[in-house]
């Protein structure tokens, strides 16, 4: 790996590291500020990886996660919801050069998008599974460690919150 390497995936690391923080977040428009600066930093990601999809999808998470912290009507949401996924569909398109595999990033985060809609855990859990599967693929084409170390920590993270609250424990009326 020669420095420019390091440099790249250092980026990265400081992007996953901004992911765990907001994990550690109890209000969501904490955790949506922290993402869309997440967000940023991952855009840089992978502008120097040279991955353009995932630099696109990563940027565009900064506008929609500063809209989705401001947006209290249901209506609204609903129109700003349909509204970034046909953005984040057309751009995934036209950066994706024809590879299913390279669109997999827009795909994640047309998902990621309308699960920021649900208020029910029980759906948000199981609707980001396959937001971390896609972007798990994607950075491992892409060979983003940063990225391939977050999406494992968001798989793990995923899954013993499906075990603790929809398996081991009965669901509540909220779950």
């Amino acid at each position: 790996m020669q420095f420019y390497d390091y440099v790249t995936q250092g980026v990265g690391l400081i992007g996953m590291a901004l992911v765990f923080i907001a994990f550690q977040q109890n209000d969501k428009r904490r955790i949506l500020w922290i993402n869309a600066v997440a967000g940023l930093v991952f855009g840089l990601h992978f502008i120097l990886l040279q991955a353009y999809t995932g630099m696109g999808m990563n940027l565009l998470e900064i506008p929609r996660n500063l809209i989705f912290a401001r947006i209290t009507e249901k209506k609204h949401q609903l129109i700003w919801t349909v509204g970034f996924i046909v953005i984040i569909l057309l751009l995934g398109y036209i950066t994706c050069d024809g590879s299913l595999f390279l669109f997999l990033p827009a795909i994640a985060m047309s998902i990621a998008t309308i699960v920021f809609s649900l208020r029910n855990p029980r759906y948000i859990r199981f609707f980001s599974l396959p937001v971390s599967i896609f972007w798990m693929i994607y950075n491992i084409l892409v060979f983003s460690v940063a990225g391939i170390l977050t999406e494992t920590f968001c798989l793990i993270s995923i899954f013993i919150a499906i075990l603790r609250f929809d398996i081991l424990k009965k669901p509540t009326e909220n779950q």
